[in-house]
């Protein structure tokens, strides 16, 4: 009897051991799940900051023009007041002369013209930021997902997508998962009127050399060319789009760590600025030779 109760007290320790160790792996599991979203919740709060102040930088540059543009104006039209109260002073007094007639004329003409060319450059600014920030909008969802990048650079919009949605390495023909970014992306870019886009291709510095691509420059250029026919194959204006390879020559970041180059192999698909918000080159070569 009493061998009896030693088995039986010693089965319920071994029960209880088991229970114990059964539910202490049960909480260090879910202790391992909670770590791992907790950090997977922090990785995608420091990409949405980061993000967030890509977007914030966009928008103070294109609020920037904006703001010199109204400086400009002010100051032109305190000028041209100015202007036209020196000229009413001067003819109550009786001492216009045909000569200063003429060149106060020209000069009420200067500011006039050079007030509407502001004001018409003020618009065009507004239109900008207007057009950027609908673009963001839309772009939200693939900028969240990290399948795109949205920066300014040389004050033009840039689109970005990186070499390991596109492409395999050393390859210029598109992946599955690259096309249906790339497809995203048109359909975002065709709804914006009046402007042509640039597709760049870009490398890191690590030569490559093989029967099809004999440089860089020849592998980024053959990638962009193929991003440029499947957007056009995607219904955007082929009139509106245009291929450049850059090779490794455009770094966004330096080549001497593996993070680096990773940025630097990449499709920029860029926002061209229209013809006419350029200054006006009317009557350069007449004055040739002057």
């Amino acid at each position: 009897m009493k061998k009896w109760n030693r088995i039986v007290i010693g089965l319920s320790f071994c029960l209880v051991g088991v229970w114990v160790t059964g539910c202490c792996g049960d909480v260090e599991n879910k202790l391992n799940k909670c770590n791992t979203n907790l950090k997977k919740t922090m990785g995608e709060l420091d990409s949405e900051q980061a993000n967030t102040a890509r977007l914030q930088n966009l928008l103070k540059g294109a609020k920037e023009e904006l703001e010199g543009a109204r400086e400009e104006n002010t100051m032109l039209t305190k000028r041209l007041e100015a202007l036209g109260q020196d000229v009413a002073a001067m003819k109550q007094k009786g001492e216009l002369t045909a000569e200063e007639k003429a060149r106060l004329a020209a000069q009420l003409e200067e500011a006039k013209n050079q007030m509407a060319e502001l004001k018409k450059r003020q618009e065009q600014a507004e239109a900008r930021v207007r057009q950027f920030r609908n673009m963001l909008k839309r772009f939200q969802d693939m900028i969240k997902s990290g399948a795109i990048k949205v920066a300014v650079r040389d004050g033009r919009l840039v689109v970005e997508l990186s070499e390991k949605i596109l492409f395999d390495s050393g390859r210029a023909k598109l992946k599955k998962d690259g096309e249906k970014a790339l497809s995203a992306v048109t359909a975002i870019l065709k709804q914006v009127p009046d402007r042509n886009f640039q597709v760049a291709g870009h490398t890191d510095n690590v030569a490559i050399r093989t029967r099809r691509f004999r440089s860089n420059w020849e592998l980024s250029t053959a990638r962009a060319v193929n991003v440029v026919k499947f957007m056009q194959e995607e219904g955007l204006d082929p009139k509106r789009l245009s291929a450049a390879g850059y090779g490794q020559n455009s770094p966004v970041a330096s080549n001497d760590t593996p993070e680096g180059r990773a940025q630097n192999r990449r499709i920029e698909i860029v926002l061209q600025p229209n013809l006419s918000e350029l200054p006006s080159l009317e009557g350069v070569f007449d004055k040739e030779g002057e």
